[in-house]
């Protein structure tokens, strides 16, 4: 072994390792940013790209990070060049919101950490895990290490109850005080949770009924707070992380412009499906949906600045926006229809025959009504109709959604109503997929209904977000530039 003065290193599993030395691994971080850029040079599709910096860059940092003491600088640099490469992959422009990259997969985003935040994690982690280290000794001199930090800060013995606040980051009463703090795992904990508490609301507490430390932190799928106990110490991590990508999806579906989509899309997995692996979907599909979906497609009525003309190019609409173009201007009717009929077709040919006679836009025999459901299957010999109707509205919030399903149900209530007057047991049902590939949850009941198979369920909702999102993407194509898309 080599033998070091003061000032001196070397590398220990990519982190600077001596006495008095800046451990900021400078050079690991250089190193990953080089294979991120080679990466971006690569010929990978862009979402082989994400995933590869998923899978093999962003766990070389978090090694990194949970043996250093990473100035917020160098981190903070490292995590803007990734950034901005993702957002390239994405085709995503300079003015839309960053949070669809820290957002997972399943709920719409590119699934890639933000560095501060893992750094934060680790720095909680491991303290944490320290001070609940099942070993006595090592546990006796985290606690004596703490107990000594916390004394210096407040002049004063600290109760446990002073720990806690001291590492929840409090800066109230006695922890006002300067005590003249040296750097040290304890103060970068402190400051982590004081980071991360501002955001997600975690924080150190200490039960005297248990006479034990724990963290506690908000739930990640419901209201209320969760306790992490020394006895559920491993989980410590996989949860705060949950928690940071709770706070940034809640944060991207409160924006007013860019989140309106995005609060409908992150509901089912079936609506980004394509996002790990790019199933179904071409390369100018994914050129298209990450700008549509964030509302930062160039149309008329989305400039920011001047005084520009804001009307339709097509129909003359006072506002061009992209819910005009998917679903109001009348110039791409047809491709609306077609759009309506991909999707219904799918149904159509999943239907068991055992479930009856299948008609497809006809008015039912017998009766008076000029509706024309899109679906209608009829058992004579059981005496039930089960009516389904296709709609493809654009994703205004979840609002929007409930509106659709509720004015499609009304629309058959009185046929529906005749029908049962003459003996027919009737069921009737909407199924809605987003113009920009949204899936309903309530959709599943109708699939139910439709007796469609487990295993081809999944598949056929992947399909029809799809089908949706090549039809409406080919809708605004033809809408710029003039040319049809689709043979006629």
């Amino acid at each position: 072994m080599a033998c070091l003065q003061e000032g001196q290193f070397y590398q220990h599993l990519g982190t600077p390792t001596g006495i008095r030395v800046e451990t900021t691994p400078t050079d690991t971080l250089h190193k990953i940013l080089r294979d991120a850029e080679l990466l971006d040079r690569s010929l990978l599709a862009p979402w082989q790209k994400i995933d590869a910096t998923h899978t093999f860059l962003i766990p070389r940092i978090s090694f990194t990070l949970r043996d250093s003491a990473v100035a917020k600088v160098p981190l903070n640099k490292a995590d803007s060049a990734i950034r901005v490469l993702v957002q390239k992959w994405l085709y995503l422009p300079q003015r839309a919101c960053t949070d669809i990259v820290y957002v997972p997969h399943r709920q719409g985003g590119a699934n890639v950490p933000r560095l501060g935040d893992l750094c934060d994690v680790a720095c909680i982690t491991h303290a944490f895990r320290l001070l609940t280290c099942p070993d006595v000794s090592a546990r006796t001199i985290a606690e004596n290490a703490l107990r000594g930090v916390v004394r210096r800060r407040i002049a004063r013995d600290p109760t446990a109850a002073d720990i806690a606040t001291y590492l929840s980051g409090s800066l109230e009463g006695d922890f006002r005080r300067d005590g003249g703090d040296l750097s040290s795992l304890w103060s970068r904990a402190r400051n982590a949770t004081r980071r991360l508490g501002k955001r997600i609301g975690c924080r150190w507490v200490w039960s005297e009924a248990r006479t034990e430390l724990s963290v506690m932190l908000p739930r990640i799928t419901a209201q209320g707070y969760t306790t992490v106990t020394p006895a559920a110490r491993a989980l410590l991590e996989r949860l705060l992380k949950g928690t940071i990508r709770r706070h940034y999806t809640d944060a991207l579906a409160k924006r007013p412009d860019q989140g309106k989509v995005f609060e409908v899309t992150s509901k089912q997995e079936a609506s980004n499906h394509f996002l790990r692996a790019g199933n179904f979907t071409c390369f100018a599909d994914w050129r298209f949906i990450h700008r549509a979906r964030l509302n930062c497609v160039p149309l008329n009525g989305a400039i920011r600045h001047g005084t520009r003309d804001t009307r339709c190019r097509r129909c003359g609409y006072p506002l061009e926006t992209l819910p005009h173009v998917l679903c109001g201007c009348t110039t791409h009717s047809e491709a609306w229809r077609r759009r309506h009929n991909a999707i219904q077709n799918r149904l159509v040919k999943a239907l068991p025959p055992a479930l009856g006679a299948v008609t497809v836009d006809s008015p039912i025999p017998g009766t008076n009504s000029r509706l024309r459901p899109d679906i209608v299957v009829t058992d004579e010999q059981a005496k039930t109709i089960l009516l389904i109707d296709v709609t493809v509205p654009f994703e205004n919030r979840m609002t929007a959604f409930r509106v659709a399903r509720e004015k499609k149900l009304s629309k058959y209530s009185q046929l529906a109503d005749n029908l049962q007057s003459r003996g027919y047991s009737v069921a009737v049902h909407a199924l809605l997929v987003g113009a920009l590939g949204a899936w309903d949850p309530e959709n599943d009941a109708v699939l139910e209904a439709c007796e469609v198979g487990p295993c081809y369920t999944g598949l056929m909702r992947r399909l029809m977000v799809s089908d949706a999102i090549r039809w409406s993407r080919d809708i605004y194509t033809e809408h710029i530039t003039g040319h049809c898309q689709y043979n006629i």
